[in-house]
Parts: C-alpha cells; sequence; structure tokens
C-alpha cells in the first residue's frame, strides 16, 4: 500500500492549474492535506501545497517522484483555510493555488536559487593546473567554488565581481562545473546569542575579587550582575571583546545561549492608556453585538457612525470581549498609513498581545507575527487587506474599518474583496463581523436594508462636539473674478486665520507630481509615455516626467518633437506644484507632503504623521491617504482642492469616490475641542454628491444613488464581471475579444437577463506596451456565466484578466 499526494506546485504559471501524484516517504508518513513540501518539479525543487491523499493498493502499479521534505513542523492550511481558499478560487474564478498563495507571508515558503559545484568525473587538479595556464582567473573561481560547494552565484560575484559571470559560463560550457536548482527557505526564525551567569551573583562577586588583574572580565561580569544578560550584538556597549567571552565560558563563569529573535517594526510604539467612558451610542452598539459573541454565532454588523463618533472603541470593547473568552481578532485597516494609530489605541489596552501585519514589512516580520498568531502567542492582529488570511485557530471577530474604501478590493490575481472574504471566515468560524464607516459602501447599506447585515447607528461625535462648517467655492466664479490661483480666496483666508492660531491644516489634491501633462503651446503634442497610452507626469525633484503605470522615466524635452517648437508648458497641477504655491503665499509655513513620491520606506508613513501630530509642521498636504482615519486634535482646518474631478471618469462609482472623500476629508476637521472649518472647491458645486458631502448627510446621497443604480442595474441590483484581454498588437486584442464574447453569446444564448457589452478599449488602452480591451458582463445573477467562463478554459488563459465584482470598469 502507497500513499500519494496530490500537490499544487507553488508557481504563478497561470495555465497550470492542477495537481501533481508524489509518493510520500516512509519518514514523512504523518504528512496529510493542508501540509507545504519541498518536491522536485522538472529541474528545479520548488514549494508544493498538498490537497488530497490517495491510497494506492498495488504500491508496484506506478512510479513517481518522491517528496523531498516537508517545510514546517505541523500542517500550514487548517481546514478553515483550505474552506476559504477554495471558496476564493470558485468566487473569483482563479486558480486554486493562487487562492492558498494569500495564507503565506511573501507568497512562497521556498526561493529557488541557482547554485555550482564540480562535476563528479573532472579531475579537479589536472583541471586547475591546465586553466591557470591559459585562464588563470578561471582557475581562481574554480579553486574557490571547489572549496565552498555548492555555492550560490550571489556569492561568487560578491567575492570575484560582476566579471565572474563570464568564468561561470566557461566553466559550465566546457562541463567542467554543473548548475544545480537548491531550494532556499524563505520564512525562517531570527536568533540572536545571549550570555548570562552560571552562578549566583554573590559567587560571581568572589569571582570578580580573584579577576582583579583582569579588568574586562571584571566588567562582564558585573555588568551580567546588573543587568542579567547580554546580547553578542551589544558587545561594543558594554566595551567588552569577543576574546574575553570566550575566556569566561572556557572558565564556567558564563553561558552562551541561542534565543530567538521576534521581528518586530511596531515593537516600541506609544502604550499609553486613557481611561475612557463609553457614550450612550457606543454602549448601544456594544450591547447588540455582545450576545452574538456569548454565543458564537456568526453575524454581520454595519457600524455607521459619523466622523469623529467614536468607532474605535466600540472595536477595541469588542475585542477585549473576544480575548475574554480566549478567542482571536482580525483588525483591517484600508491603508498601510492608518496602521500606526489604530496600533497605538491597541496596544495600549492589549499589549504585546498585538501584532502587525502589511505588506510593507519585511517576510521575516509577517513570518514571525505568522507564527505568534499560529501558536496562540498573540490573540490580534492588525493591518491592511493581506491581515485577512493570518493563521488565527480561534477566530471570534474581524472589524473592517472604513470598509468602503476601495483598497479592500485586490488589484491582482486573485481579484478578491477582502469584505466578502471575511464573512466567508466568520461564517465558517462562528465569528462576528464589525464593518465600520461614515459613508458605508451602496451595497453594504443595501444589505443592511435587506437585513443581510444588522445596522448599528452612532449619529453623535465624542462629548457632542460639533461637526465642521463646510464652505463650498465655486471655482467658475473664482476665474470670472480673475482668480487664478488653485488655491481660491476662502481657502487662503482659512489657512491664514488657522495657522495665525497656532492650529494645524490639511489639504487634499488627489494628484501627485508637479503637473498633470506636458504640451506644447504651439502644435498642441501632449509628451506620452512610449509604452503606455497615457501621458508623462513632471515630477519637480529630479526635474523628470514619469509615468505612473509602468514606472518608466523620460527627460523633460527642450522643444517639441513634433515641430520643434520651444513653447513647452506645463498643465494641471500636482501635489508638488501645490505644495510650491502654498509656500509662496505663505513663506513661513511649515508643509509636508504625504503622497507616494514621499512614503516610499518601510515606516516613511509613520515618520510624517508623527511628526505633524507633534505638531512639527502646520499643514499636511497629500494625495487621499491624508483624508482617511488620522486624528490629530489640532487639526482645525480642511481643504479639499479639486474635490470633484473623479466625477469626470468613465465609472458608475465616481459619485460614491467623491461622496466618500469629501465626507472622510472634512471630518479630520474639529476632532478636539476647537471647532472645524472646512472649503472645499469644485466645479459641479450642484452635484448630489458634492452637495451631500459638504452636508455629511449619507441618507440623501444614498437615496440619490440608489435611483440610478436601479435603473442601470448596476449593483447592489445587478452582478458584473470584467474580462481585460491583453495581447501586444491592438488588432489581436480586439479580435481575440471579439472571439470570446461570440463564444460566450452562444452559450448564453438562452438567457434574457444576461448582458455582454463590448469589446472597448479600455481607458488606459496600452500599459507597457501591452494593449487592453474590456468586456463588462452584467446580470442579476452570473451564477452560470461563471460556469460558463471556467468551462471556456478563460480563467487560465494568460492573456485574460478575470475581474469579478471590479469596484471599478475602467
Amino acid at each position: 500500500m502507497q500513499r500519494i499526494a496530490q500537490v499544487l506546485i507553488n508557481i504563478t504559471t497561470k495555465n497550470i492549474n492542477k495537481a501533481f501524484s508524489y509518493s510520500i516517504p516512509e519518514h514523512l508518513d504523518y504528512v496529510d492535506v493542508g501540509w507545504r513540501v519541498l518536491v522536485p518539479f522538472g529541474n528545479r525543487k520548488l514549494e508544493g501545497f498538498i490537497i488530497d491523499i490517495i491510497i494506492e493498493e498495488d504500491s508496484n502499479s506506478i512510479e513517481l517522484k518522491s517528496i523531498i521534505d516537508i517545510l514546517d513542523n505541523d500542517k500550514w492550511f487548517d481546514e478553515h483555510m483550505m474552506h476559504t481558499a477554495r471558496w476564493i478560487s470558485e468566487y473569483y474564478l482563479c486558480n486554486l493555488v493562487d487562492a492558498m498563495r494569500l495564507f503565506i507571508p511573501g507568497k512562497s515558503g521556498v526561493k529557488s536559487v541557482v547554485a555550482y559545484s564540480i562535476e563528479m568525473e573532472v579531475d579537479t587538479e589536472t583541471t586547475l593546473v591546465a586553466l591557470s595556464a591559459k585562464y588563470p582567473e578561471y582557475s581562481q573561481v574554480l579553486s574557490y567554488i571547489e572549496m565552498h560547494s555548492p555555492i550560490l552565484s550571489v556569492k561568487l560575484e560578491k567575492k570575484f565581481g560582476p566579471s565572474v559571470l563570464k568564468a561561470i559560463r566557461y566553466l559550465v560550457r566546457n562541463k567542467i562545473i554543473v548548475a544545480e536548482s537548491i531550494a532556499k527557505k524563505m520564512g525562517t526564525h531570527r536568533y540572536k546569542t545571549v550570555m548570562s551567569l552560571l552562578m549566583d551573583a554573590e559567587a560571581t562577586r568572589e569571582q570578580i575579587n580573584k579577576l582583579a588583574k583582569k579588568p574586562a572580565q571584571c566588567r562582564l561580569l558585573q555588568y551580567l550582575i546588573d543587568h542579567g544578560q547580554l546580547a553578542s550584538d551589544e558587545l561594543k556597549k558594554s566595551n567588552t571583546s569577543h576574546d574575553t567571552v570566550k575566556k569566561l565560558v572556557q572558565d564556567g563563569l558564563i553561558k552562551l545561549e541561542k534565543v530567538q529573535v521576534v521581528r518586530d517594526s511596531y515593537a516600541d510604539i506609544c502604550k499609553v492608556r486613557n481611561n475612557i467612558s463609553l457614550t450612550v451610542e457606543q454602549q448601544q452598539a456594544l450591547e447588540k453585538i455582545m450576545p452574538k459573541m456569548e454565543a458564537k454565532e456568526f453575524q454581520s454588523f454595519l457600524l455607521h457612525g459619523i466622523t469623529g463618533s467614536g468607532k474605535t472603541q466600540v472595536y477595541i470593547e469588542a475585542v477585549a470581549a473576544a480575548r475574554q473568552k480566549n478567542r482571536q481578532a482580525i483588525v483591517l485597516v484600508p491603508e498601510i498609513a492608518l496602521t500606526s494609530q489604530i496600533v497605538s489605541r491597541f496596544k495600549a489596552r492589549f499589549g504585546d498581545d498585538v501584532v502587525v501585519m502589511h505588506s510593507k514589512l519585511s517576510t521575516g516580520e509577517r513570518y514571525d507575527a505568522w507564527q505568534r498568531l499560529r501558536g496562540k502567542q498573540a490573540g490580534i492582529v492588525i493591518g491592511a487587506r493581506s491581515a485577512i488570511f493570518a493563521p488565527l485557530p480561534d477566530l471570534g471577530i474581524i472589524i473592517m474599518d472604513e470598509e468602503h474604501e476601495f483598497t479592500y478590493k485586490q488589484e491582482e490575481t486573485p481579484r478578491y474583496h477582502t469584505r466578502q472574504v471575511a464573512i466567508t471566515r466568520a461564517t465558517l468560524s462562528g465569528a462576528v463581523v464589525i464593518m465600520g464607516s461614515a459613508t458605508p459602501a451602496i451595497e453594504t447599506y443595501f444589505q443592511t436594508q435587506m437585513s443581510q447585515h444588522t445596522l448599528l447607528l452612532m449619529s453623535k461625535r465624542i462629548a457632542n462636539a460639533n461637526l465642521p462648517a463646510v464652505t463650498i467655492v465655486d471655482m467658475r466664479e473664482e476665474l470670472r473674478k480673475k482668480r487664478r490661483s488653485i488655491i481660491s480666496l476662502p481657502l487662503q483666508e482659512l489657512l491664514q486665520e488657522t495657522i495665525s492660531r497656532g492650529e494645524q491644516a490639511i489639504i487634499l489634491l488627489n494628484r501627485r507630481g508637479y503637473a498633470t501633462f506636458v504640451m506644447c503651446r504651439e502644435c498642441g503634442h501632449i509628451v506620452r509615455c512610449k509604452h503606455c497610452d497615457i501621458s508623462l507626469v513632471y515630477h519637480s525633484v529630479g526635474k523628470k516626467l514619469k509615468c505612473h503605470y509602468c514606472q518608466c522615466i523620460e527627460t523633460v524635452p527642450d522643444i517639441c518633437p513634433e515641430c520643434n517648437s520651444r513653447y513647452i508648458r506645463f498643465f494641471g497641477t500636482g501635489t508638488q506644484k501645490l505644495q510650491e504655491e502654498i509656500v509662496t503665499l505663505f513663506p513661513h509655513i511649515r508643509v509636508v507632503r504625504m503622497d507616494q513620491d514621499t512614503t516610499g520606506g518601510r515606516m516613511a508613513y509613520d515618520r510624517i504623521l508623527e511628526a505633524f501630530a507633534k505638531g512639527e509642521y502646520d499643514l499636511l498636504l497629500g494625495t487621499q491617504m491624508v483624508a482617511k482615519g488620522h486624528d490629530v486634535k489640532n487639526v482645525t482646518a480642511v481643504g479639499i482642492i479639486a474635490a470633484d474631478s473623479i466625477l469626470n471618469l468613465p465609472d458608475f462609482r465616481a459619485a460614491e469616490r467623491v461622496y466618500a472623500l469629501l465626507t472622510q476629508a472634512a471630518g479630520r476637521a474639529g476632532r478636539g475641542d476647537k471647532a472645524g472649518k472646512v472649503v472645499v472647491q469644485t466645479y459641479n458645486p450642484e452635484h448630489y454628491a458634492v452637495q451631500a458631502g459638504a452636508n455629511q448627510d449619507y441618507q440623501s446621497f444614498y437615496e440619490a444613488e440608489i435611483v440610478y443604480r436601479k435603473a442601470l442595474c448596476y449593483p447592489p441590483y445587478g452582478q458584473i464581471i470584467k474580462l481585460t484581454v491583453q495581447a501586444k498588437e491592438e488588432s489581436m486584442a480586439r479580435s481575440q475579444a471579439d472571439q470570446i464574447i461570440k463564444e460566450l453569446r452562444s452559450l448564453m444564448a438562452e438567457s434574457k437577463t444576461v448582458e455582454i457589452i463590448g469589446p472597448f478599449p479600455a481607458p488606459i488602452a496600452k500599459v507597457n506596451d501591452i494593449f487592453r480591451m474590456n468586456i463588462i458582463i452584467k446580470a442579476k445573477d452570473l451564477t452560470s456565466m461563471r460556469t460558463h467562463i471556467t468551462s471556456t478554459g478563460l480563467t487560465i488563459r494568460p492573456d485574460v484578466m478575470i475581474d469579478v465584482e471590479p469596484v471599478s470598469i475602467m
């Protein structure tokens, strides 16, 4: 009898969508479904996931490759993880291996690297002599490989420089050395060596007296008496050499031991706990949540609270109730920039029970957090959307802060929505989901009206603080009055008043860079990306033109490439240009900018926000990331530039985006005991989204928007699948898209409820030299269409991107 594992190979090749059979060796007979294993695949050793075990009675009937090793000490995927991965695969039309990969920090447990060793038949001594005469530098490389075999190519480059590659090619070509694939484990523990005393303090002091003539040893022993232990990487602090340590170990006075290091960038975050009395609305919300948590029953709640109403405290109390029952919690935020603020609130209450996970952290940090959660050494994980896949054996509650945010939708395969995954995981675990927002997604609020979620209302700010007063500035009027500045006169006056009082302000402009495009004034030519169908954006830092899609960089032309005119001008305004204009208007103002150009580092968001909260800057300027979740009591003014620019996008969610952005940005003002003021600059002051956002009136916006959605069968009244066909030639992309539409329409010929629209070029028709054609499929229920998409093989075609329930149809 032979146990055979069905293994999915963890590679991103889309058309390999099947399990491969491997025999399970006797010494690994305990492995089962859910284990991560190392297997041979072609000439490489790759990570695989066991998804099934087959018992073969006749062990001689088939000859299979064998599993090489396991990657963990226990199964990685528990039953709930496997179920969730299968659901994601079926619902979002992706390969199962792509869904399972979401549950791994860094997306892979091993990395396949090339190493070199000497061929078995080679007489090294003779070969070295021959090489020395003809290629002396090659003989040095071969000699080094012999001593360190097998050795990675990167180590050879470090030793001999890039020129070593020529030597390697020669040695491989002449069959002197051989290249082999080695699997390097990605997620591993980090350890440090720690020294401590082998005897008590009194006995150690006696030894110090005997070592009077050896001051270095005495200093180290005294340090260990005072501090208990010392890490080897801290020897310099105590002015101690490694020889001193070695001698004390040999004499039996101290011991060395390896201790695991937990990598945590948030370890030193502020943990000051404040005693907070709950408001009546907070208590009422918790009274509805607690019974479901006590009963361990799944229930989803929409916590609809205006900005500043205290939603975070409700999250904290609900999580505290879960931890009292020894159940674990996931707390999700839409942006990495919001992590530190909520982490500090939770750490003040729960201390080291909190771990943080997001994509800016190293693989090692995420691995440590993963292991602490899996082993129940920590009970709360806070992070962006990827934290929804954290391995919690006893999940009791999931919090989704700012649940309306589009960043909860994954933009690459598998294109899941965090909200749907959260509900699936919570249903399996008998957990509670709390979705909080001042501006709920239209679908979420509609589902609440249909009794799919329980609505919890919080209509008052903490301490009955007032919502900020909002002024709408019609920029058309500003132009008529000959005011051409991007900063309107009312906003200039508000900034002047705010800064003079020693208060702070936030300005939102949802465009980074200096100028949004560069144009020739003589012929109208716009400088565009050579690889994408989009204009290049001018960045004043470095004086360069940059594509925000493929990241290519061009120099700014002195003359027009079309007509040779020198009348090249910058048009539009980005955050860099706005910063320059603010400094010109207010020379003494301290401005800090927060956009993708200034937040590239791992903790860059946190450094900027911390400095602003401490009052080191008067004004925080940035893109949409400044509009969300920040709670700085001294901010009393908010300016929103070009609030309605999103309305011009060809997208059915454009109005929803505008309303949410206006409401959230305005909500940053007046969160302390000082009144807040907001200036909204717009060219469409009469639009219902702008009016409702300025008044922070969700109900009026929802009632206007839902009529439009129903008339056009857009979500929540209909479902959408977007197919994007890609090709190097525009004609090929269109012909492939036409063929797909023809095939799908023939399969759905009997259905009168499914609408297939297209093909039409994507709004950015070319990205990175690849042309893109969109197909929109719309219906009240797309269950049968999912089946047809799978049966036609679209899910495994590398030239087709599938987006189920897209947040944008652009």
